[in-house]
C-alpha cells in the first residue's frame, strides 16, 4: 500500500471518528435541550440549532424560544420562532407540537399588536388539532385584541381541560371588561387571586383588578389593589395619576 493511500485511509479514518463523536455529542446535547431548564438547557439547545439539522433543529429552536419566554427575552423568542415558520409543516414535526407552535407565535404576535396575525396563527392551531391551554389563551387574546370580546368568554367558559390560572382569569377577567361586565371580571380576578403565584404575576393580576375596582368606584379596593401593582413593579404607567384620583375622591388629599 503506497503512502499516499496510507495517509487518504487515515485522514478517512480520522473524519469517520469526528463525525461519530459530533453525532454522540449532538444526541446528548439534544437530551438536554429538550429535557433540561435553564441557561444549562438553553446552551444545548443553542449547540443543537448550530449544529444540528431537521427537525431536530426545529425542536430544539422551539424549545430554546420557551426558555427565552421564561426569561422576557420577546425578541430572541420571536426570532426562533420566525425561524421555524418555513419549515414548521415538515412530516417530522407532529401536529401536537405543530400547534404549540402556531399558539406561541399567535401570543408574539398578539403581544407586539399585530391583532390579525395572532388570529391567523391561533386559528391555524386549533385546526391542527391543538386544545391545549396555551392554544385556547392564544385564540381568546386574539379575538380581545380584535374587540370580538363576547367569543372569547364563550371560548374560554367551555375550554375543557384548562388549568384555572392567572393567566386564564385575567384572560376572562379582560374578556368580560371588554364587554363592560365588571361585575363578572371582578368575580374572575377575585378567583385569580386564590391561587398561588409569583410577585409579578400577582402584581399584574392586581393591577387587573384595581382597573376594574375603578370601574365599579370601588375605590377602596381600587386602591389597595393598585398601590400593591405599583409598589411590586407592575407596569403601570398609568397608575400615579389613578391613585391620586381615587385618593382624592377618598379625601385623602383634604
Amino acid at each position: 500500500m503506497s503512502n499516499i493511500v496510507k495517509w487518504a485511509l487515515i485522514a478517512l479514518a480520522a473524519v469517520a471518528a469526528g463525525y461519530a463523536a459530533l453525532r454522540v455529542m449532538g444526541n446528548t446535547q439534544k437530551e438536554a435541550c429538550l429535557t433540561g431548564e435553564g441557561r444549562p438547557a438553553m446552551e444545548a439547545c443553542s449547540f443543537v440549532v448550530k449544529w444540528g439539522g431537521g427537525d431536530n433543529k426545529t425542536e430544539a429552536l422551539f424549545k430554546r424560544s420557551r426558555l427565552y419566554a421564561r426569561q422576557q427575552l420577546h425578541e430572541r423568542e420571536r426570532a426562533d420562532l420566525e425561524a421555524i415558520l418555513p419549515v414548521i409543516n415538515s412530516a417530522g414535526i407532529k401536529p401536537a407540537l405543530r400547534a404549540e407552535i402556531y399558539a406561541a407565535i399567535s401570543a408574539v404576535y398578539g403581544r407586539g399588536g399585530d391583532a390579525e396575525k395572532a388570529l391567523k396563527y391561533s386559528e391555524l392551531a386549533v385546526q391542527t388539532g391543538g386544545s391545549g391551554p396555551a392554544v385556547y389563551l392564544a385564540l381568546a387574546g386574539a379575538y380581545i385584541d380584535l374587540g370580538r370580546h363576547a367569543e372569547a368568554v364563550a371560548l374560554l367558559e367551555k375550554a375543557e381541560g384548562l388549568e384555572k390560572n392567572h393567566a386564564y382569569y385575567n384572560a376572562l377577567a379582560a374578556a368580560y371588561s371588554g364587554k363592560g361586565d365588571y361585575s363578572n371580571a371582578y368575580a374572575a380576578l377575585k378567583a385569580a387571586l386564590k391561587v398561588k403565584a409569583p410577585r409579578p404575576v400577582l402584581a399584574a393580576t392586581a393591577k387587573q383588578m384595581g382597573m376594574v375596582c375603578f370601574e365599579l368606584k370601588m375605590y377602596k379596593e381600587a386602591d389597595l389593589y393598585l398601590g400593591y401593582a405599583q409598589r411590586s413593579g407592575a407596569d403601570c404607567p398609568e397608575c400615579p395619576l389613578l391613585l391620586t384620583t381615587i385618593r382624592e375622591s377618598l379625601g385623602a388629599y383634604q
